[in-house]
């Protein structure tokens, strides 16, 4: 690898871009977490972090390609501001480039083709990869995700909606844990030799971890990943006491990022509102069936589409103990966190003096 005069480096050998777009709720906050502290480490391993923190990646991609916080890419797309990232790619060092997002996992085929194009016009050839888990995990885990983003929806409705793929809440459910349409999705801009799919256990932590650092070329040891659980879920009651506080909301915080984001959403998932402190949400047992089913025909798309998959592909299906009974929450349950919430939000802005 040569840089020219000015800088750059000369296509002798073809530089590759890995670019892990989620999905989300398969442990890409601690992976993420774990490169971006690990930047020096990973860079001697040959692989370079042109973008690092999440708001790099916002910045300098999800907004150009018309993403809008907690609706998706919705808005216009800015090709100009896109096209900065082909020198900035160029001149990242390293043998391979790696760029991790899992907001990326929703793009359509317009806007996949307009990444392609930056990574070719800086001289990388394009990989994929996708971090996969069985969905008796991912549903109850979206759904949290989702009260994040004001879902005001109660669970059992919203499971009935995303089984009949009914309202843009469940669409876009589907658009970001679908894992075959995501594959398919890409697989029209580059050869299914060059997406690979990771079907991560839930446990441990760092199994799927050293699976990725495998498909990507990089050291285990190199990846600092935080030992303690990064966006771990609310309980039953403290999902219930979530999604009616976002129902009660004035209109006053109808602007997600410059005042539901940091009034709401950082109090709530930085400890006003504990989590898992009550019975876990589950898959219910009378949405199991569906739920096997998309699965089975997920991996059959997946292994009829020639994709590369590793891990244990078989752990996309439900296992015996995939769904359970719900928790039941009374009202005094709810009453009494809600009201421990607003303890700790009053003792936080005291000691804040706010």
């Amino acid at each position: 690898m040569t840089l020219n005069p000015g800088g750059r480096f000369l296509n002798v050998s073809q530089r590759h871009l890995h670019i892990h777009v989620g999905a989300s709720k398969t442990g890409t906050s601690a992976l993420q977490r774990g490169l971006w502290r690990s930047v020096d480490d990973v860079l001697a391993a040959g692989v370079g972090l042109p973008l690092v923190g999440r708001q790099a990646h916002v910045s300098q991609v999800l907004r150009p390609l018309g993403w809008v916080a907690s609706k998706g890419y919705v808005g216009r797309i800015r090709k100009r501001r896109l096209r900065k990232l082909v020198p900035l790619l160029e001149s990242t060092p390293g043998d391979r480039l790696l760029v991790s997002n899992e907001d990326l996992a929703e793009l359509d085929g317009e806007r996949i083709g307009l990444l392609h194009q930056v990574a070719r016009d800086a001289g990388l050839e394009l990989s994929v990869v996708i971090t996969a888990r069985t969905w008796a995990r991912q549903v109850p885990s979206e759904y949290q995700q989702f009260l994040k983003h004001r879902l005001t929806t109660d669970y059992p409705t919203w499971l009935a909606e995303v089984r009949d793929r009914r309202g843009p809440s469940a669409e876009h459910f589907w658009l970001r844990q679908d894992f075959a349409g995501m594959a398919e999705r890409w697989a029209a801009e580059i050869p299914a030799g060059r997406i690979h799919v990771l079907v991560s256990p839930s446990r441990p932590l760092d199994a799927g971890t050293r699976q990725f650092c495998e498909i990507v070329g990089i050291p285990a040891e190199s990846v600092d990943v935080p030992t303690n659980r990064i966006n771990a879920s609310f309980g039953a009651v403290e999902a219930e006491v979530y999604r009616r506080l976002n129902g009660a909301l004035p209109p006053a915080f109808d602007d997600y990022e410059a005042d539901y984001y940091p009034g709401v959403r950082i109090p709530i998932v930085s400890g006003v509102l504990p989590r898992e402190a009550s019975a876990r949400l589950p898959l219910p047992n009378e949405h199991l069936g569906w739920v096997t089913e998309e699965s089975h025909r997920q991996l059959d798309r997946l292994r009829a589409g020639g994709f590369r998959l590793h891990g244990e592909p078989e752990l996309l299906l439900p296992g015996p103990d995939a769904s359970g009974l719900m928790p039941e929450v009374d009202e005094v349950e709810v009453s009494q966190a809600a009201i421990a919430a607003l303890a700790r939000m009053f003792a936080r802005s005291h000691r804040s003096g706010s």
